[in-house]
């Protein structure tokens, strides 16, 4: 369809955006209510127009297709090298859960591929450099690719839920196999969008993904979780901040080069607590073992995954636990309590930003959560970062009983205040999304330079 276009790229850049262009620049029109950018574009001089709109002036150099993001990425893939030619992708769904399955897969095609997690580690560090310089989820997916391609890694996992939404149709027909984790951003609309014989890793405890793909007869289906009908599920698992557990295939399946892989068992490591790293461990491995990845390397890469970030993760200060929980959702937070407990420690004492407590009526939700928590995990106190009014969040936290409220307008106040009165046996949690990302490292500074 685009065999035309591949001459007409050149070093041509590629745009959204019709008022960055300039002359010799290529412009996607994206605007599905006006014609506006086509003719500002062409105003600033852009040597070509992709559009799906009609255009009658003659003077303007459009090509008309049917499907302007599919457009898009050809274009993009033309301008990298045609990278997404060379790979396996492999879409995964499911939010945050999503992002420990490409974690762990990163880490075990990075050890199979490269032979050396340090290379993945590498290509990120480049790719956290260059990919602040580029606009668009879509530049910032084809770079990534190049860059592995460069280290020799063939097979890339794709959070299809990180910016990439507006482009799954076209995405969904490169995947070369899906892993569908939690429902939490998947579409049934993305589902019914997977083509037919392609593997569907699927999350079995989880009824609303069940539901989701029910109908899809001409895919294969490799089930796991802790449901004794999957076909991979975990055994004999023992929390703590590495999880152990017996990784269980229950049937023969097919791996992508057609080798039957018999049922068996085997003990699997990782860093990390709680039962969503299992479930991602599940799918992670399954889906290594597709793409004919030996069991010990997988073990290997495991064992190598160190879980940072803010995937719950536990950092032992002088004084006191850090434990920094990326939460977004309600259930994000009551897995969050439910790891907490497994914990051995004194008192808990919790952060969270007023804007988590205003967003879609969650501060009830999120405070009754606290007050059926609060016995068992021994929670002494709540900090609030707020730009409001103390009255005003006052009313809705006279529902706490036996827990201590204070409020900060900064971060850096809220954790200067805390730290300086925990013991070494008490945890501080933190919980939210980026509105708290910097408190570890704010953390750490008031440690090294003895402020607390």
């Amino acid at each position: 369809m685009f065999g035309c276009l591949e001459h007409i790229v050149g070093d041509s850049r590629i745009t959204l955006e019709s008022d960055n262009i300039t002359p010799g620049m290529i412009y996607i029109d994206m605007d599905r209510r006006t014609r506006k950018g086509i003719y500002k574009a062409y105003k600033n001089g852009a040597s070509l127009i992709i559009t799906d709109k009609i255009v009658s002036d003659p003077r303007i150099p459009t090509i008309k297709v049917k499907d302007t993001e599919e457009a898009y990425l050809f274009l993009l893939n033309l301008f990298y090298g045609k990278p997404i030619d060379k790979v396996n992708l492999i879409g995964v769904y499911g939010g945050n859960k999503a992002d420990i399955v490409v974690k762990l897969l990163d880490g075990i095609f990075a050890n199979y591929f490269s032979k050396s997690v340090e290379s993945r580690e590498l290509t990120d560090f480049a790719y956290t450099i260059i990919s602040n310089k580029l606009k668009y989820a879509a530049e910032r997916l084809f770079y990534y690719i190049a860059l592995c391609v460069s280290k020799n890694i063939r097979t890339i996992p794709i959070n299809s839920s990180r910016g990439l939404e507006r482009f799954g149709e076209v995405l969904n027909s490169r995947y070369d196999c899906n892993i569908l984790i939690d429902e939490s951003t998947i579409r049934e609309s993305e589902v019914n969008n997977i083509g037919p014989n392609k593997v569907l890793f699927i999350n079995i405890d989880n009824p609303y993904i069940l539901k989701t793909i029910d109908g899809q007869k001409e895919n294969i289906v490799i089930t796991f979780g802790l449901n004794k009908k999957a076909a991979v599920t975990a055994t004999s698992i023992e929390y703590g901040e590495v999880t152990k557990f017996n990784y269980c295939l229950q049937r023969s399946i097919y791996s992508k080069s057609g080798r039957i892989i018999e049922p068996f068992e085997v003990p699997v490591a990782m860093k990390g607590l709680g039962i969503n790293k299992i479930y991602s461990a599940l799918a992670a491995i399954s889906c290594s073992l597709y793409y004919d990845i030996d069991i010990e390397c997988i073990k290997e890469a495991l064992c190598q995954y160190d879980g940072s970030g803010r995937d719950f993760s536990i950092v032992n200060c002088d004084c006191f636990t850090l434990v920094n929980s990326y939460c977004m959702t309600q259930n994000d937070y009551k897995e969050t309590f439910e790891k907490i407990q497994m914990l051995d420690y004194e008192d808990l004492h919790i952060i969270i930003s007023e804007a988590q407590l205003n967003h879609d009526n969650f501060g009830n939700y999120f405070l009754n959560l606290i007050n059926e928590w609060s016995s068992s995990l021994n929670i002494k106190e709540l900090i609030i970062l707020s730009n409001q009014s103390e009255d005003i969040i006052k009313c809705n936290c006279k529902i706490l009983t036996n827990i201590q409220v204070k409020y900060f307008n900064q971060l850096s106040k809220a954790l200067m205040s805390s730290i300086g009165y925990l013991s070494q046996r008490d945890i501080l949690l933190l919980l939210g999304g980026d509105e708290i990302s910097s408190a570890q490292y704010i953390i750490e500074l008031l440690i090294q330079y003895k402020l607390l």
